[in-house]
């Protein structure tokens, strides 16, 4: 949205189809490369289109409903990524999550830019709706998938992120790597392999853990890992 000649907004709206809401926005702040979370004061009814504004100069990243009045529970949660930049030889990946109710920590599926490896980790500090919390990868290294966590925990299998790599050793050693990671339940990667010589598709099953540990399966030398999913054990 343009203003003038000197004021630009991100504007976001939403519309539903059943209900009554406001919309929210995660913002950012292009100068800072800083994310942030700004609520609609207009309360709808459905099929009207509720309208939210970020700080001017501002962009949108993304816009949600916000049931009016709000759900029980851990509801309307969004998350965003950055890359925060401190001095000139500082420089590490940040994911935050804000719901709508509910409280809530924060956990980044972070990458190793270097060696290419991924890593969960889980941040320590629990909030209550509407505050947004942080996690910040290790120094280097970018969020590549951000995830709000219910605190306390909840039960049975929940919370569940899946990822896949391609894996290179050496000149002629190579590989698909897929893995999943859940808050809670007991689980198992299942890989859908693809050989890339003979076209032959396969299913490769990973050892069984309980949260938070990370499931990891490998298809075979040359192949790849074209989907990785969850399944409960």
């Amino acid at each position: 949205m343009q203003q003038g000649s000197d004021y630009f907004n991100g504007l976001g709206s939403v519309q539903c189809t059943s209900g009554r809401y406001k919309a929210k926005e995660v913002c950012l702040n292009n100068q800072t490369g800083a994310g942030y979370v700004i609520y609609g004061t207009q309360v709808v009814n459905a099929p009207a289109t509720a309208t939210v504004l970020c700080r001017t100069g501002n962009s949108g990243l993304s816009v949600a409903a916000v049931t009016d009045p709000p759900d029980s529970g851990l509801t309307g949660c969004v998350s965003w990524t950055e890359w925060v930049t401190q001095g000139s030889n500082l420089f590490y990946g940040r994911g935050q999550a804000q719901c709508d109710t509910g409280r809530y920590r924060v956990k980044s599926l972070c990458k190793n830019e270097q060696t290419g490896d991924y890593y969960i980790l889980y941040g320590t500090q629990a909030v209550t709706a509407p505050s947004a919390v942080s996690i910040t990868c290790n120094t280097g290294n970018t969020a590549q998938i951000v995830q709000a966590v219910a605190d306390p925990a909840a039960t049975g299998l929940a919370g569940c992120m899946t990822w896949s790599a391609w894996i290179v050793q050496g000149s002629t050693l190579y590989y698909g790597r897929g893995s999943a990671q859940c808050d809670s339940g007991r689980y198992q990667a299942r890989l859908a392999c693809h050989n890339v010589q003979t076209g032959q598709d396969y299913v490769v099953y990973a050892p069984v853990v309980t949260a938070p540990a990370t499931s990891t399966g490998t298809c075979l030398s040359g192949n790849s890992a074209t989907a990785v999913t969850t399944q409960a054990a």
